[in-house]
């Protein structure tokens, strides 16, 4: 992405004031550099969130952690997120293809065309993991609410979990097919000398997303990023708001209803959940903001380049997020812990530890 030139204001900063539009590509030249500083990680992040939420996921659809929707749905959130990462890894290949390869020509029909898929394949996922994360924090808040109630007893069922994640993966699907459309192929140049009799393609602007001076895609890409970011980000904290009601309310009955282990036990996954929240909307809402406004300033590419800027660093800050779960999942859950100790021990641990206990039984 090229910096602006300040000296063709008129053009970078389309209908902003001179005096604004100077101050904007002051704040670009400085802005730039320090981004691509932070970018220059991007790599590393994303092989590191594929690796731990690999493990993360391995260790929630384990036997003992399936039998909870809330563990079900951290599961389904830890594959999109590993989803959202394939495009990152393609372009990491590309970086290092040839270690592999002599010539491998990245332009080719096939490769641009999934090139392109990956990018719908991450939409869609971010889209989901989005949403599931929402439930999570519903499918919680109702619990505790109504802890004795047999009509809300079966949210807490894998059951529940598999329809919850039925209905977001179905009903995200529409707006992210709909982005495919927003590019198309066309013949390029040869770009390689390896290969200088292959046809080559690029993917630009569709028809029907740039007529109209680009209408359809400022609206579309707005309102993606509206169902994706904006509304659950303003969603969550609300919902995260009455969980907190609930926990605040439940804690004066919860000692004569329950068992302090249950009390432990649920204190734990309620925690778990407000803090995955909590570190979600703090990512998630200026991500959604930046790439939803990015496009209504498509004749302003000074502005546009600032905020595609900006949505690549919260996109990576949301990949670094995704880290975290399984360090969250350990902290807060003993459920989580235990499996953990279990998987990496080969169960040894707690074969050790029902031992032990057999052996102080009288």
């Amino acid at each position: 992405m090229l910096l602006s030139d300040c000296n063709d204001l008129e053009y970078y900063y389309y209908e902003f004031q001179k005096s604004t539009a100077k101050s904007l590509c002051k704040f670009e030249k400085t802005f730039y550099p320090f981004s691509n500083k932070i970018l220059a990680f991007v790599n590393e992040i994303s092989i590191s969130s594929v690796i731990i939420n690999l493990l993360h996921f391995f260790i929630l659809t384990r036997k003992p952690m399936r039998t909870s929707s809330i563990n079900n749905l951290m599961a389904a959130v830890a594959l999109f997120d590993i989803f959202t990462c394939f495009q990152q890894i393609e372009i990491i290949f590309e970086k290092y293809k040839y270690i592999f390869f002599s010539c491998l020509p990245k332009d080719t029909y096939g490769l641009v065309l999934a090139r392109t898929l990956l990018i719908v394949v991450q939409d869609y996922a971010r889209k989901c993991s989005t949403w599931l994360i929402i439930f999570i924090a519903m499918i919680r808040t109702l619990l505790v609410r109504n802890p004795l109630s047999n009509q809300f007893e079966s949210l807490g069922k894998p059951k529940a979990a598999a329809i919850v994640i039925a209905i977001v993966c179905i009903s995200s699907l529409p707006v992210s097919m709909f982005r495919f459309l927003e590019n198309t192929l066309m013949e390029s140049i040869p770009r390689q000398s390896c290969a200088p009799n292959r046809t080559y393609y690029e993917y630009v602007g569709s028809e029907l997303f740039m007529d109209n001076e680009g209408s359809i895609a400022k609206y579309f890409n707005l309102l993606n990023s509206l169902v994706s970011d904006i509304i659950p980000c303003i969603s969550l904290p609300i919902v995260t708001c009455l969980l907190v009601y609930a926990v605040l309310k439940s804690n004066k009955k919860r000692a004569k209803l329950i068992s302090s282990y249950t009390d432990k036990s649920s204190r734990g996954k309620t925690g778990l959940v407000f803090c995955v929240a909590i570190m979600f909307f703090i990512v998630e809402f200026p991500y959604g903001l930046s790439i939803g406004t990015a496009w209504i300033f498509l004749l302003a590419p000074g502005v546009y380049n600032i905020l595609n800027q900006l949505a690549s660093i919260f996109s990576m800050l949301i990949t670094l997020n995704s880290c975290t779960h399984l360090i969250i999942c350990l902290i807060m859950s003993s459920q989580y812990r235990s499996t953990t100790i279990q998987i990496f021990t080969c169960g040894y641990f707690n074969q050790k530890k029902r031992i032990s206990s057999r052996s102080q039984v009288p």
